[in-house]
């Protein structure tokens, strides 16, 4: 999968999709394991972001896909901040960005703890399925 499958995915959600994809976020990192694995994730996707300078074209996907979150919030008459909006928001953006970095020593699992609650997107079906 690529960003801008994953982006154009983000914006068929709906208001529903977000509330329930926000509900399997919480549900992936109820432990403090699970937020270890994902802080992990996030450092791993971040190295190979700043190894392969990737980093602008990260910053750049991960506005977008935040971005078209809200958009979805916005059109269904969600008023603004919404926790769950911010939550989906905030990891669509931390997803987007490991698929810039697609490459190097542990992408590709960190892509997978990243993805876990994502199986709602058809786009996401390898990420989410571990």
């Amino acid at each position: 999968m690529d960003v801008v499958v994953f982006g154009i995915a983000l914006g068929e959600l709906s208001i529903g999709d977000v509330r329930s994809i926000a509900f399997d976020l919480s549900r992936a990192n109820a432990s403090t394991a699970d937020e270890i694995e994902t802080t992990r994730a996030v450092l791993t996707i971040e190295q190979s972001l700043r190894r392969t300078h990737r980093m602008p074209n990260a910053a750049a996907a991960a506005l977008a896909a935040a971005t078209t979150v809200q958009e979805v919030a916005l059109h269904a008459r969600v008023e603004l901040p919404d926790h769950d909006v911010t939550r989906v928001a905030r990891a669509a953006a931390q997803l987007a960005r490991g698929l810039v970095a697609t490459s190097g020593p542990g992408v590709d699992e960190a892509l997978r703890c990243l993805g876990r609650s994502w199986h709602r997107l058809p786009c996401c079906a390898d990420l989410a399925a571990v």
